[in-house]
């Protein structure tokens, strides 16, 4: 494990895209899966959120090669507050092995040591893998929902929260 940068955001969003593929098979439309690839300006998009330094990437890698990762930060909805999971995905061959759990530490960890109490994320609601994870973890739903910003079709998603000491 280590932190990221700006030079493993193609890898990042090979992950994202396969993970999603095997994931959301179901909840969103096949065609649209089948479509997901890694753009330019997508690459252009997460290097200067990683660049920044507003946002932090934390990466897993399997035998030197990236296998997993957690992109955390500031919650993007400033009414929400404290700090934000804007993505976590690990590659479908490395489930169950604790690279999300320790990514997951990684990144609430660090969130904590800057001072956010309070931990958040965005799940699709029909996810029940993923959400029994964070439930694991120790997150509890919000009460939040909401469609998933940035699709071309309505997909609700559900908010998890988690209190936590800082340091």
């Amino acid at each position: 494990m280590r932190e990221g940068a700006p030079g493993d955001v193609e890898a990042v969003l090979r992950i994202k895209n396969e993970t999603w593929r095997t994931a959301y098979r179901g909840l969103l439309p096949q065609d649209f899966l089948d479509g997901l690839s890694v753009t330019p300006r997508a690459v252009e998009t997460w290097r200067a959120r990683i660049g920044s330094g507003a946002q932090r990437l934390v990466v897993g890698e399997t035998a030197g090669e990236v296998s997993g990762f957690a992109l955390y930060g500031p919650a993007e909805d400033e009414r929400i507050g404290g700090g934000e999971i804007y993505a976590i995905y690990v590659l479908a061959g490395h489930w169950s092995t604790g690279l999300g759990r320790a990514l997951m530490t990684r990144a609430t960890g660090h969130l904590a040591a800057l001072g956010h109490r309070e931990t958040g994320l965005w799940v699709l609601e029909g996810n029940a893998r993923a959400r029994r994870f964070y439930e694991r973890f120790g997150f509890t739903l919000s009460g939040r929902v909401q469609d998933v910003d940035g699709l071309p079709f309505p997909v609700p998603e559900v908010h998890y929260r988690m209190v936590q000491a800082t340091g």
